[in-house]
């Protein structure tokens, strides 16, 4: 429930995003390509999710994270320099995929 609470540009597109399907969402990890704010920290805070990978996340969204399913939320900061290779290669069972 978001109602009463401030909704950022991020925070309205997670809810967007979650609301799509609200029912699906067991085991789930968030990931969001902007940094995470208070606003989208506190909404996380509430809904069923195991992780989180963003870019950055202000330090007071950080801590409600950090609080979340005791302590057992896991927390992901991507690598904003990393560059995808322009072609990948993956074996999985003996079978080579690009």
């Amino acid at each position: 429930e978001v109602k009463g609470k401030p909704l950022t540009p991020v925070a309205t597109a997670y809810v967007r995003a979650r609301n799509a399907d609200p029912m699906c969402s067991f085991g789930d990890f968030v990931a969001v390509s902007h940094e995470v704010d208070v606003a989208t920290a506190s909404i996380l805070k509430i809904e069923v999710s195991d992780g989180i990978i963003a870019p950055g996340f202000e330090p007071e969204a950080l801590e409600i994270l950090r609080a979340k399913k005791g302590g057992k939320f896991i927390v992901l900061q991507a690598d904003n320099e990393f560059v995808f290779p322009e072609m990948e290669y993956r074996m999985v069972g003996g079978l080579g995929f690009m």
